[in-house]
Order: structure tokens, then sequence, then C-alpha cells
């Protein structure tokens, strides 16, 4: 499940690094809500979702539809959970901190997922 939650953590951290990028400079009048909304509401949305898929696809040795769908469901929430970490992150260190959680993010992922897959196929 800590897979799953990392690999939408790391969807949305890079969702709000894109949105940082694309926001209007401080002063320039009205800010432009357009693009960087979609994107925000669409990333955040691809997060939990995908959170959910990765959850429901490495509990494949799991017989049970019912605890599968549940613990895809729990990994989706944990990933809301999660992701208001960009917030301060992004407050207090800017890009840069959010670049350095989407690598942190990410290499949990690929390594709790290879770990996760190993265990299945021993098992």
């Amino acid at each position: 499940m800590g897979a799953a939650v990392s690999f939408g953590l790391s969807l949305i951290t890079a969702t709000v690094l894109l949105v940082d990028l694309l926001r209007a400079p401080a002063g320039t009048g009205s800010p432009d809500l357009g693009a960087p909304l979609y994107l925000l509401f669409a990333g955040t949305l691809g997060g939990i979702v995908l959170s959910g898929v990765v959850a429901w696809r490495l509990m494949e040795p799991f017989s049970s539809t019912y605890r599968r769908g549940g613990l895809a469901v729990v990994s989706a929430f944990a990933t809301v959970l999660l992701m208001l970490i960009c917030m301060p992150v992004n407050q207090l260190f800017g890009r840069l901190g959010l670049l350095v959680l989407l690598g942190i993010a990410g290499l949990a992922a690929l390594l709790l997922a290879r770990l996760a897959r190993r265990l299945a196929a021993g098992a």
C-alpha cells in the first residue's frame, strides 16, 4: 500500500510543481486561473486514481475482490492525506523543496513496488 501512496504522491507533487511554474508572477495584475486550475484538478484526481489503481494491481495475489477494492480505496484516501505535505513544502522551500519531495516519493514508490513484486513472486 505504501508503494501506491508514493506513486500518487509523486504525481500530485509533480502537478503542484507544474502549477507553480505556470502561475503568473506576483504583481502582474489578475491571476490566470485557466490552465493552472484545470491542471491542479486533473493532477489531484489523477494522483488519487493512480494510487488506487496501483494498489489494486499490487494486490493481485488476493482472490477477494472486496479486500482488494477496500485496500485500494484506503490507499487512495491515504494519498489525499499525504498530499497535504506539498503545501508547507512549497511555502517553506519553494520549487527546490517540491523537486526533492518528488524525488523522494518517486524513489520510494519504485523501491516499494519492486519489493512488493518480489514478495508476491516468492509467495
